[in-house]
């Protein structure tokens, strides 16, 4: 009895620092649920600003440290929203997101790095079937069964193809788009 009872314990305790190798892998994930993804920039002039209202976002830290880890987000092109019914159409349709071909935005980092009190995360954006070297700014605060990150980019939206025609025009809509977050997370 006492040599079966040594293996159960060792079986339970396989079991048990399995479970927990999972749980504390590093890697944590969220969705809209968990957080904002919002933008903003100026057109014909004025400041505008929406959110985009279906992601998920995938973090892993490397030894417990965002620099060297990887993230990897995912954005429904067509669930941006910027509040006013004719806006958010012209942002589903071909001179804008274009979301009947290009339904997904998918950033991948490849490469984050200590930046002063945060981070500096650089990856490629694929947006509208163009690929291109993005970087994002953010910060890192752990908890201990969460992981926040925030942050922002400077999107330069003719860089890929997102806004055609009268769209095109920078006069009208300015070039850069910025993009904020702020995002929990959790053990994946």
């Amino acid at each position: 009895m006492a040599k079966m009872t040594g293996h159960w314990i060792i079986a339970l305790g396989a079991l048990l620092l399995g479970e927990a190798s999972l749980a504390t892998d590093g890697c944590y994930e969220t969705n809209a649920n968990g957080g904002e993804l919002g933008f903003s920039g100026v057109a014909d002039g004025s400041p505008f600003s929406g959110e985009f209202e279906d992601f998920s976002v995938a973090v892993c830290l490397a030894d417990g440290d965002l620099a060297g880890g990887e993230i990897r987000v995912q954005v429904a092109t067509g669930s941006a929203t910027i509040g006013n019914s004719m806006g958010d159409q012209a942002l589903k349709d071909e001179e804008l997101f274009h979301i009947e071909r290009f339904p997904q935005a998918v950033w991948i980092s490849d490469r984050i790095v200590a930046d002063g009190d945060g981070y500096r995360a650089d990856g490629e954006l694929t947006l509208r079937g163009v690929t291109a070297s993005q970087a994002v700014r953010l910060r890192m605060e752990t908890a201990p069964e969460s992981l926040r990150l925030t942050g922002s980019a400077g999107i330069l939206r003719l860089d890929y193809a997102v806004g055609l025609g009268e769209f095109e025009d920078t006069e009208f809509i300015a070039n850069e788009v910025s993009l904020v977050f702020d995002l929990e997370l959790q053990p994946r």
